[in-house]
């Protein structure tokens, strides 16, 4: 009775602010990103497309906002052209369903949960893609400056990631290869993970570079989790 007391009262609430363009989940959202927060949030998305770290509509971008909430870019919005109403809210826990958030939710909140990364970003550098899809990760010794803004890198195997194999691989590293899907990369804040991105693409280009593709040369693909030194 009480529920679906609270789902009309919520609908009603949604009927009064239509016309002024604000719904109530659009206004919680609002009252728990601040505008600071937004504009980083907005211009860190679109510099991630700028710097070719992400497809637009395949890009995903997530800011913890407390111990149980986080914030994370809307479910087919485009990076480039972020507004704040492209913007939700929503728990951090699991079992939690939002159909106005981006597909891989449960990725982001697992990252939260298992880690103390205060931002995630989900993205498709290509030529740490070109990597993960063989097999191989970036060697970060291949320009010693940028290798303790890296971190520990890991790549899963090719099959569909799971809470399990995720949950294995999050508490020691800061990036996560996908193959054929993207990168996880996450840090102590949006500003740290955009600079993450631009360094796993630019070791990995270096790393296409200096090691050409020959057959055998690429790591094994097995069930384990390939992790760097």
């Amino acid at each position: 009775m009480f529920t679906a007391y609270k789902k009309f009262t919520l609908t009603l609430v949604d009927l009064v602010n239509a016309p002024r363009g604000v719904t109530y989940d659009q206004y919680r959202d609002r009252l728990l990103l601040k505008v600071e927060q937004q504009q980083q949030f907005i211009d860190t998305a679109r510099w991630v497309v700028e710097g070719q770290l992400a497809l637009g509509t395949l890009g995903e971008l997530s800011l913890r906002l407390s111990a149980h909430q986080l914030a994370i870019t809307r479910r087919d919005s485009h990076l480039a052209w972020l507004t704040k109403t492209d913007i939700v809210t929503c728990s951090t826990l699991s079992g939690k369903p939002n159909r106005a958030a981006s597909r891989h939710l449960d990725w982001h909140r697992l990252i939260y949960r298992e880690t103390s990364a205060q931002a995630v970003l989900f993205c498709q550098p290509k030529y740490a893609l070109t990597l993960a899809n063989a097999a191989r990760l970036p060697q970060p010794r291949v320009l010693l400056d940028l290798e303790h803004l890296l971190g520990r890198i890991s790549l899963h195997p090719p099959a569909e990631p799971t809470e399990e194999s995720l949950a294995a691989a999050a508490p020691q590293h800061e990036v996560l290869l996908l193959p054929h899907r993207g990168a996880l990369v996450w840090g102590d804040s949006l500003a740290h993970v955009l600079a993450r991105a631009e360094a796993l693409d630019y070791i990995s280009h270096l790393t296409v570079m200096a090691q050409p593709s020959e057959q055998g040369s690429a790591y094994p693909l097995t069930g384990a989790i390939v992790t760097s030194q």
